[in-house]
């Protein structure tokens, strides 16, 4: 499928994070009504992934990771407590403490790609015209075009699609 398929690997860097989407009743309250959303960003490609997620507990955090990541990676997140299990999982664990550094002065650890990600997703849902519990939707659609961002990509994606629906007889076959 066109959204499968794991990023990472050894020596690859992948920032993780996790973020709120969702509005404030009137601006009024400081809850905010929404879903969560935790993701990560593979550096030097488009490569990334995004999961609605409800519960946050350490074994639902390390299945949506094994569904995603390919063993070996190097994973970038800031110093949330849930975090701390990924070296245990064999996962190369960097992190950075937001409170003191921007970018940790000892491994040069900082997930600013996945923060500035967050602000495209963020901008890209800005308006009204949002079908109820479509929200899934829109992370594949943010997915796809960040992953076949120019125009030869979405071709070739567009004859992937249109080979696996109607997969060539034996006779029409080409070298």
């Amino acid at each position: 499928m066109w959204l499968s398929g794991k990023i990472g690997g050894p020596g690859i860097v992948v920032e993780i994070d996790e973020r709120k989407f969702g509005k404030r009743k009137y601006n009024r309250k400081k809850t905010v009504v929404g879903r969560w959303v935790f993701g990560g960003v593979e550096r030097g490609t488009n490569n990334c992934f995004f999961a609605v997620v409800e519960i946050w507990t350490r074994e639902g955090l390390l299945s949506v990771i094994e569904e995603h990541f390919l063993p070996g990676t190097t994973v970038m997140s800031d110093c949330w407590s849930s975090y701390q299990c990924l070296s245990d999982e064999g996962f190369v664990h960097l992190t950075v403490n937001h409170s003191m550094h921007f970018v940790d002065p000892n491994t040069g650890a900082h997930p600013e790609s996945i923060e500035g990600t967050w602000s495209a997703i963020k901008r890209g849902l800005n308006g009204t015209n949002h079908v109820k519990g479509q929200f899934d939707s829109y992370m594949a659609a943010y997915m796809w075009k960040r992953k076949n961002s120019t125009a030869e990509s979405r071709m070739e994606f567009l004859l992937d699609m249109i080979k696996e629906a109607y997969p060539p007889s034996s006779k029409d076959k080409r070298k």
